[in-house]
């Protein structure tokens, strides 16, 4: 089907939220989900992808209304494509796939083989084979999606160059969904680059680094090696770190390909320190890892091979974005697979639930050492129940020290405090969570102390000194002391004593 510019007025909006403060789908969405229509059904699926934008956090689908008919959109998938493909699959959404384009032809052929035939097509890319078979079937999909040009009826039979999307693309592929809708989601999403990837106006603003940005720069944003010739690249108009994260962000390994060939000095200097490897496995670009390892193996004289240090730091970038796709791939790329605490601290500190448990399951099933660090307290710091509750059951042993419910006091997480209070966990704490619930103008936290019944002290010297080096500005923890009945003009003698909160 398609979209006739006499639609109905579309409207892109946010779910509605329910008496508890949850966003729910529009009624008619319900039933998506368990549709037999494959286009429903992914539409139904959509509704699950409630990722948060980046200012502020936000976890609630993006709704496109149009006639009676109502759509979603994931935010996080969004986020995590290039231009080419977000066009591709708003159009699955809104069912503008059908089974006679060579993209559904391709996903569905993979559907077709053994389990054998899937991991040798894996091994062959260089791609992970753990998994079920659809996953194994869904992650070749993907990878040829990133790597290949499908023609089909909406996109341009003449290009065979370009694995991304193309001005002649746009012109093809946008007329069957509506301009307005195209922006009016992208604005949702957040996300500038994407919006000027996929070729649709936007109002967001444009991020302050790209201010600094080259001709050069700003055509790799498309991903075609047309423009970017057009633009001349040169010592006085060079590729910048700008537009070199953009081209692995979005996958373009002919971008890639072409300042390696063409401008291979130029590729030195602006993918130094291993910025290939470090960003693909932030975006999870597997097919730009696959590249890099296979230009440094077989052609070390023009690609740099990696430090161990920056094997470490892609590996806990991976963590910290919840790529599990990409540690997949390090640990079965062939060489040393390194790491540092910091994998699990980001895991932790950014509720990434999915990549902790993919750590425990490499630690018992291949006896990978696990290098905890500060896990907890990250998670306390953060405010993430979720994950202390899943390091809490996990067996794992983790450590943690005072600065646990000390910077949850900071941080005013009263329901981490909570969870502390109720976990069976031996409580670590001393005056510093009260101290630094004071510096940081935490009433509600002082309060939660005051009524918890733990043998916690303080002196009114330390509190008053905390209340002059306030950080967050207000009065409410000096009020919520003077209420308590702390005297800051007593004696000397009180004012170093060592006094009971409770």
């Amino acid at each position: 089907m398609s979209i006739q510019s006499q639609t109905p007025n579309p409207r892109v909006g946010l779910s509605r939220r329910n008496s508890t403060g949850i966003a729910t789908p529009e009624p008619s969405m319900h039933g998506l989900a368990n549709s037999s229509n494959m286009f429903a059904a992914g539409i139904g699926e959509a509704l699950q992808a409630l990722v948060a934008c980046a200012k502020p956090p936000n976890t609630r689908p993006i709704t496109v209304e149009f006639g009676n008919r109502v759509m979603a959109v994931g935010r996080q998938r969004m986020l995590s494509m290039n231009g080419r493909n977000a066009l591709l699959y708003m159009k699955s959404k809104f069912g503008l796939l059908n089974s006679t384009t060579a993209l559904y032809l391709q996903a569905t052929a993979y559907q077709r083989l053994t389990h054998s035939e899937l991991v040798l097509f894996l091994k062959v890319r260089n791609l992970p084979t753990s998994g079920t078979d659809s996953e194994l079937a869904a992650r070749l999909s993907n990878h040829d999606l990133h790597t290949y040009h499908f023609p089909s009826a909406m996109l341009d039979r003449a290009s065979t160059s370009s694995p991304t999307l193309t001005t002649k693309h746009r012109q093809s592929m946008t007329p069957d969904l509506p301009v307005e809708i195209l922006a009016d989601i992208m604005d949702h999403v957040g996300d500038w680059e994407l919006a000027k990837a996929v070729g649709v106006p936007t109002s967001l603003a444009q991020p302050s680094e790209w201010g600094r940005a080259t001709r050069t720069d700003r055509a790799v944003i498309t991903g075609q090696l047309a423009h970017i010739r057009k633009a001349k690249p040169s010592a006085e108009n060079p590729l910048t770190k700008i537009g070199a994260t953009l081209a692995i962000r979005f996958g373009y390994v002919n971008v890639l390909e072409y300042f390696l060939s063409q401008h291979h000095k130029m590729f030195l200097d602006v993918f130094e320190d291993d910025l290939i490897p470090i960003k693909a496995s932030r975006h999870g670009r597997l097919n730009i890892l696959s590249w890099w390892k296979h230009g440094f193996e077989q052609h070390p004289d023009l690609v740099p091979p990696p430090k161990r240090s920056s094997i470490a730091e892609a590996v806990d970038r991976a963590s910290r974005n919840g790529h599990v796709v990409s540690l997949d791939w390090w640990l079965t790329w062939g060489h040393p697979f390194e790491y540092t605490e910091a994998a699990l601290e980001y895991a932790s500190s950014k509720n990434q639930i999915a990549v902790l448990d993919w750590w425990k399951r490499q630690h018992k099933e291949n006896r990978l050492p696990l290098k905890i660090g500060r896990a907890m307290d990250m998670a306390s710091t953060a405010g993430h129940v979720e994950v202390l509750e899943w390091w809490a059951g996990s067996q794992l042993d983790p450590k943690y020290d005072r600065h646990a419910l000390q910077h949850a006091s900071c941080h005013g997480k009263v329901e981490v405090l909570q969870w502390w209070l109720g976990s069976g966990l031996p409580l670590i704490f001393d005056q510093e969570a009260l101290t630094g619930a004071t510096r940081h103008n935490r009433p509600e936290v002082l309060d939660w102390w005051d009524k918890s019944g733990l043998p916690i002290n303080y002196r009114m010297c330390d509190i008053e000194e905390a209340l002059e080096e306030s950080i967050i500005p207000g009065d409410d923890a000096r009020e919520w002391w003077q209420k308590k009945g702390v005297d800051f003009n007593a004696n000397d003698k009180e004012w170093m004593k060592l006094q009971s909160l409770n």
